[in-house]
């Protein structure tokens, strides 16, 4: 019922500021970090060359109510989605690969088949799912492989953002079947909340996304995946065919983005925002004065 509501609210939300402005461009962003970043990213260029307006929905729960968002017409783009999303129960009798360019190659197949969206080749970073523990695990148990953890599992508090709770292909409840193992705990919460949790030691593994900085400032270790259970996660941005069609420009824009920002270099703008403090869209204007994207 409560994830019905708000879907219904943001759904209200999206068609009212549409219909105040047929000139304007709607953009959705997961509750993480980096597709904010983009979404700042996006609204700054697409300002800057045309002659449209942007307005971002924030901290929509998961990528599949954004893609659905974009099926009814009340989101125009995706600051990011990752190629991994393929996976997650789209489509029907899809083959699993870890290859990233097979994937890739089947996201951008898949999405333009049955939803008409342009699935744009890589930004350049990747963000996929890990299994991290703390210092005090590696000091303990010096684990390599996410197998290695079977053994301790049951004393083991394990920490993921919601959505990964819920996933039906490459979740929890796949991950447990895969690995043959169950945590002590699992508790579902924001990224934020998860590396918070780790320093202040309540809890001791989690699903990090590759691109945290808080991975290194916390001196947590990532695990092998020794199974290959978690697919590829490159970044692209995913835009409607609708809005491509009506504004060329916006296409030219999104090209640019292509191959612009690797992994490093997200992990630092995340950095900023979710460790320094400062505003999404400041960090992004700066990046893109940094990298002459603007005068």
């Amino acid at each position: 019922m409560k994830k019905l509501l708000f879907g219904s609210l943001v759904g209200m939300m999206l068609l009212m500021s549409a219909c105040g402005n047929s000139k304007q461009i709607e953009i959705g962003t997961q509750t993480y970090t980096d597709p904010k970043i983009m979404a700042h990213i996006i609204e700054t260029l697409i300002e800057d060359r045309t002659d449209l307006e942007v307005n971002i929905t924030k901290d929509i729960a998961a990528s599949p109510q954004i893609i659905s968002s974009m099926e009814k017409g009340d989101l125009d783009i995706a600051a990011t989605l990752f190629s991994g999303e393929v996976y997650n129960n789209h489509f029907d009798d899809l083959e699993f690969t870890t290859d990233p360019e097979e994937t890739m190659k089947k996201a951008q197949e898949g999405f333009k088949e049955k939803y008409n969206f342009k699935w744009y080749d890589s930004i350049g970073f990747e963000n996929a799912y890990a299994i991290a523990v703390s210092q005090d695990i590696v000091e303990q148990y010096d684990p390599q492989t996410i197998s290695d953890l079977k053994p301790i599992s049951d004393k083991l508090r394990f920490g993921t953002d919601t959505s990964w709770l819920e996933r039906p292909n490459d979740g929890y409840r796949a991950f447990k079947k895969k690995y043959d193992m169950s945590f002590k705990e699992a508790r579902g919460m924001e990224v934020r909340l998860m590396y918070e949790a780790i320093e202040n030691d309540e809890l001791d593994v989690i699903t990090a996304y590759t691109v945290d900085p808080q991975i290194r400032d916390l001196n947590m270790k990532i695990l092998e995946d020794n199974k290959n259970f978690f697919p590829p996660y490159d970044a692209s941005v995913v835009a409607t065919q609708k809005v491509l069609e009506e504004h060329p420009k916006v296409d030219k824009v999104l090209q640019e983005l292509i191959g612009s920002i690797d992994t490093e270099t997200m992990s630092g703008l995340i950095k900023k925002v979710d460790i320094e403090g400062k505003e999404a869209k400041k960090v992004a204007e700066n990046y893109l004065k940094e990298q002459g994207y603007l005068e």
